[in-house]
């Protein structure tokens, strides 16, 4: 049974942090902290993991979603799927919906959403 009590405790304690780390992830967002990534300059040229996400509506992000396929390696796409699975889960302010996590992603390139994937996990 004490052991059941220490799972449970452990469960609720990471948890907490979870929802902690979230709107301080949202703060450091919003206070306009730099990617170490580099800026594309010219978007009409940009192709793979550096095409810019249009998150303005689902649809407009589903389609970046596909030209980074088509134009990526198999291997680069699938670590960007990945990544945007883990934000799914746990991006606290986007709740689950991919619409909301669309808008909190837009403008980026498939490369600084890996990043700050890479940054939260680490």
């Amino acid at each position: 049974m004490k052991h059941y009590q220490n799972t449970f405790g452990v469960l609720i304690t990471a948890t907490l942090f979870l929802l902690a780390a979230g709107p301080v992830w949202a703060d450091q967002e919003s206070a306009g902290e730099s990617d170490s990534s580099p800026a594309v300059e010219d978007v009409a040229e940009a192709t793979g993991l550096d095409i810019v996400l249009d998150g303005s509506s689902l649809t407009s992000f589903e389609k970046g979603l596909e030209e980074i396929k088509e134009t990526s390696t198999s291997n680069e796409y699938l670590t960007l799927e990945k990544s945007i699975q883990f934000l799914m889960f746990y991006d606290v302010a986007a709740k689950r919906d991919k619409e909301k996590l669309a808008k909190r992603l837009d403008g980026m390139t498939g490369r600084q959403i890996i990043e700050k994937v890479s940054k939260r996990r680490s």
